[in-house]
């Protein structure tokens, strides 16, 4: 049978199957959507690492300061009294530093592991719309290229000519993508592909 003899039905699940697609499409964009949240929320949580460190290192701050103070009182007192009064200032000093320096560390490994993550969501999200795109366009594409061959003196349908130039501006913001935004799509493949 020749493709322009073609029964309606042909016609409707040519159509339906388009339509199943471009829901498929839908939840692509919805689970993008959702890595997005996720990687707002690790931001959030990276931000407020970032605020526990500022405190430890004020409060490193005035611990040091109330150790300079206490030494300077032990100075003034008599000279044997004073130097044990400077070496116990000096210990509960070094104590209180080397406490505080154990929670900045924990903080900023805390802070690096959170980096990671972010970088790590960073790329999954470049790599996520770099997919999107390049489907869209093949999809729009393909779906055009049926439509011509099955159908070639039927004029295509308005969604289909909006996925259509959907696809065409895609492909645009691709071709107009700078130096620098390519080389971040090639870092993000050349991350993913190195193995764990």
């Amino acid at each position: 049978m020749n493709p322009d003899e073609q029964p309606a039905a042909s016609q409707g699940d040519f159509f339906n199957t388009l339509n199943d697609k471009v829901d498929a499409h839908g939840a692509l964009v919805d689970r993008f959507h959702a890595d997005l949240q996720n990687f707002s929320k690790q931001i959030a949580g990276c931000d407020k690492l970032v605020r526990m460190a500022h405190i430890s290192l004020n409060q490193i701050d005035a611990r040091i300061a109330e150790a300079v103070r206490i030494e300077a009182q032990a100075a003034v007192r008599l000279e044997a009294t004073g130097r044990e009064a400077a070496r116990a200032a000096t210990e509960a000093a070094d104590a209180a530093v080397a406490g505080l320096v154990g929670q900045l560390r924990a903080a900023t490994g805390e802070a690096a592991q959170v980096c990671q993550a972010l970088h790590r969501a960073r790329g999954r999200t470049g790599l996520w719309l770099g997919a999107y795109a390049a489907g869209t366009l093949a999809l729009c594409l393909l779906s055009a290229w049926l439509a011509y061959q099955l159908h070639p003196d039927t004029p295509v349908p308005p969604e289909v000519a909006a996925y259509a130039e959907q696809g065409r501006r895609h492909a645009a913001l691709l071709e107009k993508a700078s130096d620098k935004e390519l080389k971040l799509i090639r870092e993000i493949q050349a991350r993913r592909a190195r193995p764990k």
